[in-house]
């Protein structure tokens, strides 16, 4: 009989950081990735006990776990409580997400607009999707990552894998009524 070992938090990144290095930051390592980070997810108990920090202005909390050099390959452990969504966003990077624990909705949206002028955009809203333990969704770079989150009955917990840590630059939010965009770190949209 053979005795398989569990695929841990840094197994996983430093598979991820592998394939970047040989792949870029192309589709097939993305494929590759999001196919590591599902099996990831399913690892009985895999969801770390940490402390999380609030992030945009709805109750979300999240860590980055792992990073490579200057926040190439970040791994986050994100929670979206079922109070409210997160507010529309981008992450200046494409991503990976997959679900450890619950239910996570997740609204995706496009810009229309040629994104000439920083502080107006034209979106639309183009699907919503539940996805549950283990399922994934993935994004590409701007304006390819604007989306919304929420736990669905329930806190839903998972890991986002970025091209690049998503919190070292100010994020666009948008309000898709007026065209507004602004610009915040994640972590100051409590403030």
């Amino acid at each position: 009989m053979t005795l398989t070992a569990p695929y841990t938090i840094d197994a996983f990144h430093a598979d991820a950081l592998a394939i970047l290095e040989k792949l870029g930051h192309s589709s097939e390592a993305r494929a590759q990735i999001r196919a590591r980070l599902e099996q990831l997810a399913q690892q009985p108990g895999i969801l770390p006990d940490i402390a999380l920090e609030r992030l945009h202005s709805t109750g979300s909390t999240a860590t980055i776990l792992r990073e490579g050099k200057n926040g190439e390959g970040a791994l986050m452990l994100l929670a979206l409580p079922a109070e409210a969504p997160t507010p529309i966003h981008n992450h200046n990077t494409w991503g990976v997400a997959c679900v450890i624990e619950g239910t996570n909705r997740y609204w995706r949206w496009e810009r229309l607009d040629d994104c000439s002028d920083p502080a107006r955009a034209d979106i639309r809203l183009v699907e919503v999707f539940d996805h549950t333990t283990g399922q994934s969704a993935e994004w590409g770079d701007p304006p390819q990552d604007l989306h919304a989150q929420q736990g669905v009955d329930g806190t839903a917990y998972e890991f986002v894998f970025f091209g690049r840590n998503p919190q070292l630059q100010p994020r666009a939010y948008f309000d898709p009524d007026t065209g507004e965009v602004t610009y915040a770190f994640a972590t100051d949209q409590m403030k």
